[in-house]
């Protein structure tokens, strides 16, 4: 088998993103209060049935897409791993920035940071001519 090298450092900064993200999110499954998006849920909405579980089964449905353009390498799932990186941290950062006050300003600076990273992969990969 060859190695892939095709998009190497948009499937590089999606792959560390994914897995910093996968890092967060797996223990929120255990205690849903420990993703910064959570901790103001409480009641039923804190459940994996509910509220939680819906935003924790997003983040992992766009980390696992990530993953596995970052490992495969294929143009367009690089792509859109890149973009489900830049949305959903984008999206974050308007809701925890805005909206969220002063308490998330750590959470929101760093998805503006996985944001334009997605973002950044995204067109390394569409400036990039197909192989």
């Amino acid at each position: 088998m060859t190695m892939n090298k095709n998009y190497l450092l948009p499937r590089i900064l999606i792959g560390l993103m994914a897995l910093v993200m996968l890092a967060a999110t797996l223990p929120a499954y255990g205690n849903p209060n420990s993703n910064p998006g959570l901790i103001n849920l409480s009641g039923a909405a804190l459940s994996l049935g509910e509220t939680a579980g819906a935003f924790l089964g997003r983040q992992l449905t766009v980390i696992c897409v990530a993953l596995i353009g970052a490992v495969t390498g294929l143009r367009h799932l690089v792509m859109i791993g890149g973009f489900g990186m830049a949305f959903m941290n984008g999206h974050d950062v308007i809701f925890m920035g805005l909206l969220g006050g002063p308490d998330f300003a750590t959470a929101a600076i760093a998805g503006l940071v996985f944001a334009i990273l997605g973002g950044f992969a995204v067109v390394l990969v569409w400036r990039k001519p197909a192989a």
